[in-house]
């Protein structure tokens, strides 16, 4: 995963593979200018089968543009750094927990910035974190499953991939591969918490991927194992999702981007 700095004078890489995380300074051109730093998490987790190791698996930046954060599917932390962007460097500040054997791979900033939504891949749950943003500290204060364990206890596969907060701040969607559906959830204003509002059917199969456009009207939903890419209109006020009948083919999709003007 790649994520570029708000300032565009930085690149960074995570390395799930590999288990680190990398960053490359960016001439104002975009042109990418060689690795200025490479830091190598360590640890395990639970999960002989997944966690042998540390494996990063999503990096972004904090709306201040002064932190790194880093989702650790193999160690159950969201690895947080300091950013140094006229060194290219970064320093590492802290870390937020996550639920044993839960596998943080992706997360989200609610607008507002206060709250912090981790997905945890293998528990096919999320993670609520307050966020203190002067002092970049994440506390953890709810985690809630995205789909009920009973309905998972017959799949074959189940995966947690996606996870995405709507731009009026009140909704939160995340994807769940096996069940290959989508996760409404209701925001509380007052606490950032999250409850149960939908679960819809992708029309497809195994979603790694899905998004929102930038209107927050609609949804699109990728799916890799069913060569589709599926829409959904998005209620505003409700936070449900409703089929609009477009299926398009499209070989594999991994990854759903819209060109923001």
């Amino acid at each position: 995963h790649l994520a570029v700095d708000k300032t565009g004078r930085c690149l960074f890489t995570a390395q799930y593979g590999g288990g680190s995380v990398g960053v490359f300074p960016l001439q104002a051109d975009g042109k990418v200018l060689p690795r200025s730093a490479l830091v190598e998490h360590q640890g395990s987790g639970p999960n002989r089968a997944r966690q042998e190791g540390p494996h990063p698996h999503w990096v972004g930046v904090d709306p201040a543009n002064r932190f790194l954060f880093v989702p650790d599917l193999g160690i159950d932390q969201v690895v947080i750094y300091r950013i140094e962007l006229e060194a290219g460097r970064i320093e590492r500040h802290g870390s937020g927990r996550c639920p044993a054997g839960g596998g943080p791979r992706h997360m989200k900033f609610h607008p507002t910035g206060r709250w912090v939504y981790v997905l945890n891949e293998l528990s096919l749950s999320i993670t609520v974190f307050d966020y203190n943003a002067d002092t970049a500290v994440m506390t953890p204060k709810q985690t809630i499953q995205t789909v009920p364990k009973t309905l998972l206890a017959k799949e074959k596969f189940k995966s947690a991939s996606e996870i995405r907060v709507h731009p009026n701040g009140r909704f939160v969607y995340s994807a769940n591969r096996g069940h290959d559906t989508i996760t409404v959830f209701r925001v509380s204003q007052d606490t950032g918490e999250l409850s149960v509002i939908e679960l819809e059917n992708v029309r497809g199969a195994t979603p790694r991927n899905f998004n929102l456009d930038p209107s927050g009207r609609w949804l699109v939903a990728a799916g890799q194992d069913s060569n589709t890419l599926a829409s959904f209109e998005v209620d505003p006020g409700a936070g449900e999702l409703t089929y609009n009948r477009s299926n398009v083919y499209a070989p594999a999709p991994i990854c759903v981007m819209f060109q923001h003007e």
